[in-house]
């Protein structure tokens, strides 16, 4: 018997990114951001201290996105990636179906970043690039176990050896994740900031 006939391989761990494009991107994104700009007028920046790196956020003092008329379409579109991506993880949905408990919205001018972080207390994380013109910074997945390995060199990537990923920004695009994993995003590298909204969801 060949021996090879009894390998066999697992991904075990699998880290799981789903992204796509809302289809209502360009018609309301005037819309969005108009909503955005009066609201970064009147609310004041919740960056807790432990980033290093300064950038606007209303994670903690304005997320209830979800709830406004004008940002109704997108939540909509953000449940329905919701419920795909728990279906291809074969994830029991509750009766109540998938429910987006924080919704907020960031701002990165040239420079500014956030630091490598996950959101604990929710089951799937996700980030709505708003405003990323060519050339904005990234989001990076990294794997948990990027600082508890010695790095190997290899000839490729694949899923078996990958070390993290890099997600480039573009406008309308949703970017879907579990809550444990880890991510942060690369300096703001043009003089037209990013604008994002953000969420985290429970079954």
């Amino acid at each position: 018997m060949d021996i090879d006939t009894l390998t066999h391989h697992y991904a075990v761990f699998p880290t799981i990114i789903q992204s796509n494009f809302f289809p209502r991107c360009r018609d309301l994104k005037s819309s969005m951001l108009m909503e955005l700009d009066r609201l970064g007028s009147i609310i004041p920046n919740s960056l807790a201290p432990r980033f290093t790196v300064p950038h606007y956020t209303t994670i903690d003092s304005c997320n209830d996105l979800h709830t406004r008329p004008v940002f109704e379409a997108l939540t909509v579109f953000i449940k329905k990636e919701l419920t795909v991506f728990a279906n291809i993880q074969s994830i029991n949905i509750s009766e109540n179906g998938i429910k987006i408990n924080k919704m907020w919205f960031n701002i990165y001018k040239k420079g500014q970043c956030i630091d490598i972080h996950n959101h604990p207390n929710s089951n799937f994380t996700g980030v709505y690039f708003l405003q990323a013109s060519k050339g904005s910074s990234p989001i990076v997945i990294k794997s948990e176990i990027v600082d508890n390995m010695i790095a190997l060199l290899v000839d490729e990537n694949n899923e078996y050896n990958s070390r993290g990923k890099v997600i480039t920004a573009e406008p309308g695009k949703l970017v879907v994740f579990n809550s444990n994993v880890m991510h942060n995003t690369l300096p703001q590298n043009i003089d037209e900031s990013r604008v994002t909204i953000s969420f985290t969801a429970i079954v």
